[in-house]
């Protein structure tokens, strides 16, 4: 179907909370070198927007039951990591792995509402320390929600990340209301990427990666399974590790992003190798992300489609001049 006035303006509110978080985070970056290849991989990045746009298709209705997923998942994964002291990935992680039972075998939720649990749990991916109110997190889970029962099936599909780029809009929206009231407080968030030691992002981001490609691929699981199993192993395991600490969190938070890297479609990214390159990339990101939106809800994700984006449009520039290059895309 063509897109309509509807698509285009949901695709511009994407892209611009894509470019607010590279703009002040890579291009505007205090080392200089870094200006020029991040500048390429924006433009390349814009450039895979431009052709997932192409083939988007006018929005979707909104469902309550997307809405009413997201909005749980943000309160049960916010709950259990302010009120019971449950490290924020492990957390999501149990959130998502109750979805995938409740959408395989129980059948409650489908496919779609499931996904946007995950969107939910992005948001509730803010720690004890945080000073603001729940309901205002609720809000940003419900936005969420409605975001994705829009967006899913039709805006820019096929790419894992826009689910946590849900979760962005969504805490953006909310908490800049929250701001204009005056009741924000003194917000703080995930940790900062740049205290962990760089180069463990780059493994950890291409396996979450690959395991779940290969589980989601592979085997008849839903995608909340493959997400939410692999991740409990080892966000459990990194926070019962000894003196990781801050590092560990960030490691864990970066496994996530990689996941839902994971949940591109195989007509966007045919193969594991895509996919690795995309992970790698989202690694590098991850390395050297920086600025004011640092730990806020759902960058990881953000960061992941943006990943995408460019990996897309590299594959589908190579195409064009390597006739013989494997995995030839399936749709136009």
């Amino acid at each position: 179907m063509t897109p309509r006035a509807g698509t285009y303006a949901l695709a511009v509110a994407m892209v611009a909370g894509m470019i607010a978080v590279y703009v002040t985070s890579f291009v505007v970056a205090p080392d200089t070198w870094m200006r020029v290849p991040a500048v390429l991989l924006g433009v390349l990045a814009l450039v895979g927007a431009g052709l997932a746009i192409a083939t988007s298709s006018p929005p979707a209705r909104v469902r309550l039951m997307d809405v009413a997923s997201a909005l749980a998942s943000t309160l049960a994964t916010f709950l259990l990591a302010r009120d019971l002291g449950v490290e924020p990935v492990v957390a999501a992680s149990l959130v998502l792995v109750t979805f995938g039972l409740a959408a395989q075998p129980l059948g409650l939720v489908d496919g779609r509402a499931a996904r946007a649990g995950f969107a939910g749990a992005f948001v509730g991916l803010i720690g004890p320390a945080v000073t603001i109110s729940w309901y205002w997190v609720a809000l940003a889970g419900a936005i969420a929600g409605v975001l994705w029962s829009l967006i899913g099936p039709s805006v820019m599909p096929g790419f894992g990340g826009r689910i946590g780029l849900m979760a962005f809009m969504g805490a953006v929206a909310a908490f800049t209301l929250a701001d204009l009231v005056g009741d924000r407080g003194n917000v703080s968030l995930l940790p900062v990427p740049s205290e962990v030691p760089t180069w463990s992002l780059l493994p950890v981001c291409a396996f979450a990666a690959l395991v779940t490609w290969v589980l989601r691929n592979r085997t008849g699981l839903n995608y909340a399974t493959c997400v939410g199993v692999p991740t409990l192993v080892i966000s459990a395991g990194i926070a019962l590790a000894p003196n990781l600490g801050n590092q560990g969190a960030v490691m864990a938070t970066a496994w996530l992003g990689g996941a839902a890297l994971a949940g591109t479609s195989l007509t966007r990214l045919p193969n594991a190798g895509w996919v690795f390159v995309a992970a790698l990339l989202y690694g590098c990101l991850m390395m050297r992300f920086t600025g004011p939106y640092a730990g806020h809800a759902g960058v990881i994700g953000t960061l992941a489609v943006i990943a995408e984006l460019a990996t897309f449009a590299a594959r589908r520039t190579l195409q064009r001049v390597a006739l013989r290059l494997p995995g030839k895309p399936r749709v136009a």
